[in-house]
């Protein structure tokens, strides 16, 4: 295990002992689902949370040594949905949501990154299910981690990649999507699974 696994793995541990804890999505998610372990190294720590919280975890997160956020992403104009920071080696990133009329959007306005040399595609939202910060636990190394539910996690990753935003899925990401979907939707067909994706007004 590197040494910047283990630092990230200290990171979820103080994560985890938060209350409330945040949820966890991304690459550590997948892996306290499907193995409860981590398999490969990561980037970044990744939160989901709805909107309403988010001074809640931006004060978490400077507490975890995480103070200056820069918006890769915008819900709306100057209203982020997509926020990153660094501390030392480490990587945290926020993914938030908005909720309308009960139901949890991930709403992309604009992405503040390039892509291949352009800006990349935005002006559409995915909506998330039910679940999607209801899920139980789930342990990594010992840690048990909020997290993300399986299907936010396939819906979410499906989503974003439909639209291109950041590129085609990547072997690794695409590899994720079938563990998460022969683990937890044995037998559902992939295009049962899909999210639902419009346009923004």
């Amino acid at each position: 295990m590197s040494t910047v696994t283990e630092r990230q793995i200290d990171l979820l541990a103080r994560m985890a002992a938060l209350d409330p804890a945040p949820t966890v999505m991304g690459g550590y998610a997948e892996d306290a689902l499907l193995a409860g372990t981590v398999t490969r190294p990561h980037e970044d720590v990744d939160w989901l949370f709805p909107r309403s919280e988010l001074d809640l975890r931006l004060e978490q997160a400077a507490a975890l040594g995480f103070g200056s956020f820069e918006t890769w992403g915008e819900a709306a104009p100057g209203i982020p949905f997509y926020l990153s920071a660094e501390s030392g080696d480490l990587r945290l990133e926020l993914g938030i949501l908005d909720e309308e009329d009960g139901v949890l959007w991930v709403r992309v306005h604009r992405l503040f990154f390039d892509l291949d040399g352009h800006e990349p595609p935005a002006g559409y939202r995915v909506r998330m299910p039910t679940d999607t910060l209801s899920h139980p636990p789930a342990a990594i190394d010992g840690i048990a981690l909020r997290v993300a539910s399986p299907l936010a996690l396939y819906q979410l990753r499906v989503g974003i990649a439909s639209q291109g935003s950041f590129g085609p899925l990547s072997d690794r990401h695409a590899a994720a999507l079938r563990q998460l979907s022969e683990a937890y939707f044995p037998g559902v067909d992939e295009r049962d699974l899909e999210p639902h994706v419009e346009p923004l007004e």
